[in-house]
């Protein structure tokens, strides 16, 4: 585990007669690096700066959405068809599995709609994460272009089915610590909709559920 917290700290005149030295330091723990008697700039290892920016490493092995996360990334390998299908019709900012695991993020979650849904990844790194995002910095889309791409997959009876076939094969709490909260009643008028002779893509489902 890198040393954040206790760095060794230099200062500039340090750094011009010891550069080499200070450098191979710095392979092992963060160095910080003082100007005027305050830190200017740090030296970081690239495992340490990898690492710096890496959403997995925010994420507890033991949180619900881990396995969760593996079963679906292994159920959208089947899926190449679809979600190209998807991106084709209704045009993709983020790629058609982000989108699906955002629909999965607002039934376990009981988000109230797409909005929700993507304020809600402005700020929750496990989201992020779990949605596909690697790395703080990277950027959302716009929430028009967002709702708009979310709402369009959701009203797709064959991505309806991809997703209640996940989530109705795997363990999910009905509630638990913090906000996991499962939306059965949704998901199980999601997957009626989807099972309708009616039910083609474009049709929205809390319409045809009514």
């Amino acid at each position: 585990m890198m040393k954040w917290m206790s760095p060794m700290r230099v200062t500039m005149q340090e750094l011009d007669a010891k550069l080499s030295k200070i450098v191979e330091r710095a392979r092992e723990e963060p160095v910080a690096v003082n100007r005027y008697g305050s830190p200017w700039v740090w030296i970081v290892s690239h495992q340490a700066w990898v690492q710096a920016d890496n959403l997995r490493a925010l994420v507890p092995q033991s949180h619900p959405l881990v396995p969760l996360h593996d079963l679906v990334e292994d159920a959208l390998r089947y899926e190449r068809d679809l979600l190209a299908d998807l991106e084709r019709q209704h045009g993709s900012t983020i790629g058609a599995a982000r989108l699906f695991k955002c629909l999965m993020l607002q039934i376990i979650y009981s988000l109230e709609d797409s909005e929700k849904v993507h304020e809600s990844l402005t700020y929750n790194m496990l989201f992020r994460w779990f949605v596909g995002f690697e790395k703080f910095a990277d950027e959302l889309p716009a929430r028009t272009a967002f709702t708009r791409e979310l709402n369009a997959v959701g009203a797709d009876a064959r991505a309806v089915r991809v997703i209640t076939r996940c989530l109705s094969h795997t363990f999910l709490p009905e509630s638990g610590d913090g906000d996991f909260r499962v939306n059965r009643g949704l998901l199980h008028a999601l997957s009626a909709w989807a099972s309708a002779p009616s039910a083609t893509p474009g049709a929205r489902p809390h319409e045809a559920v009514r």
